[in-house]
Order: structure tokens, then sequence, then C-alpha cells
């Protein structure tokens, strides 16, 4: 009982702290155990918070790990590993819901902007390819790729039938590198050609490939790396830089 008092003692202190002074004001080891609280309603999670910021790195870190990795650290549980990728997810479904969905992307700044939430804590490689209007205004984000943290492969096949079903003539692609720059590879330079090539076939346009790296972006056409596809004409063109 002694113990269960002092607990409930230091957490009214934590959450009078965070009412007078703001989330802010706590170290990241205080408000993960915060947020710990609500999947362990009693004993202490400071010593917790502490192992998970050690075992991952960071609070962000841990905020980005998968539920099966959380539980690994011992002391998580199903209900406490669920609540901390939750918190992930609904950060991510936040700054979705926040875009600016009628927006033209029609430079390599809003672009940028549009897609960067698609990728928000995701630790595999993901290829998405956003369908545009007339107006270049986004009409469907599709993933058509996801595959682990350096590379990701696609199914030219089951993109040809995706897009087929839709009206659109135009799209941006975007990839994320989680473990690298938002630097093209000759890789990214082969699969964007690659999809050029079957897309295509539909007169279908790929206006740009955006590359997302953390908080930094880029853009393949500006960058003068975005291939230049040429119906019947088998050419790979624009020099890598």
């Amino acid at each position: 009982m002694a113990d269960e008092n002092l607990h409930a003692k230091h957490r009214a202190r934590m959450q009078e702290r965070v009412e007078r002074d703001g989330l802010d004001s706590l170290a990241e080891h205080e408000a993960l155990e915060y947020l710990l609280f609500l999947s362990i309603p009693r004993a202490d999670t400071n010593a917790l918070a502490h192992r998970l910021i050690q075992h991952f790195g960071d609070f962000c870190k841990v905020l980005e790990a998968d539920p099966e990795e959380l539980m690994q650290v011992e002391g998580v549980g199903p209900k406490s590993a669920r609540l901390i990728s939750t918190v992930m997810a609904c950060s991510r479904y936040y700054e979705l819901k926040k875009r600016k969905t009628r927006l033209s992307l029609n430079s390599a700044e809003t672009a940028i902007a549009y897609v960067k939430p698609l990728f928000r804590g995701v630790q595999n490689e993901q290829l998405y390819l956003i369908l545009l209007d007339d107006a270049c205004r986004p009409v469907q984000d599709m993933r058509i790729a996801e595959g682990v943290p350096n590379r990701v492969a696609v199914d030219t096949r089951k993109l040809l039938r995706a897009v087929a079903r839709t009206n659109s003539t135009c799209g941006i692609l975007a990839h994320n590198h989680p473990t690298g720059l938002a630097i093209p590879s000759e890789a990214d330079r082969l699969t964007t050609y690659h999809i050029m090539e079957v897309t295509g076939q539909l007169g279908f346009t790929i206006m740009d490939h955006i590359i997302i790296a953390g908080e930094d972006g880029c853009s393949m056409l500006n960058r003068g790396s975005l291939p230049e596809y040429r119906a019947n004409s088998g050419v790979l063109q624009a020099a890598s830089r």
C-alpha cells in the first residue's frame, strides 16, 4: 500500500506539472512514463520508460517501433505496446487529415509537403502513386508496394490493373528511404522508368517522383533525375546526379 500511495502521489505531481507547464516540460523518459500511466494504472512506470529509451535509442524511435518489437522489452505487455503504437498511428492520421487535399501539386514543395505524412513513423520502404486530376489536385493516394527498410519491389501487373480502374491520366510517385538520404538511387531511376513504361500503355503520365527521408524531401524532376519515357523507344534518359 505504501508503494501504491507513493506512485499515486508521483503521478499526481506529474499531472499537475503537465497541466501547468505542458508536456514539453518533460524529459523524454518522463513523457514515456506519463504515457504509460494509461496502460499501467498503478505500478511505477519510470524504470520501464528508461528501459524503452535505452533499448530503442530515443523517444521517437520508441513510438515508431512495432508492437512486436516493443514487447521484447521487459515489462511491456500487449496493452502498453498497443498504446504506444496507437500514438504514432493517431499522429500520422491527424497529419493526413490536416492536409490540404484540394491544393494543386504543381510544384516540388507542395508535392513534398503533401506526401510527407504518408511516411510518418514508417520503418519499411513504401511506394505510393498519387493520382491527380487535370488541375494536378490529388484524387487518391494509392499504395502500390511495401518492402523492407532499404528496398521495395513493384507488382506491375497489379499496378496496371489498379490504374486501369481509375479515371486519372497522370500522377506522382512517392516513396521513402527509412535508413538513407532523400537522394534518388540508380534503382529508384530504374523502378521509375519501369512504372512509366507499364502505365504508359494506358496513356498515363508520371509527372514526378518524390523521395522522403525523415523530414527531408527530394523531387527527381527538380534534380534532373526523372527518367524520360518515350513510347515504343525503350530509351532511359536523364542523368542521375
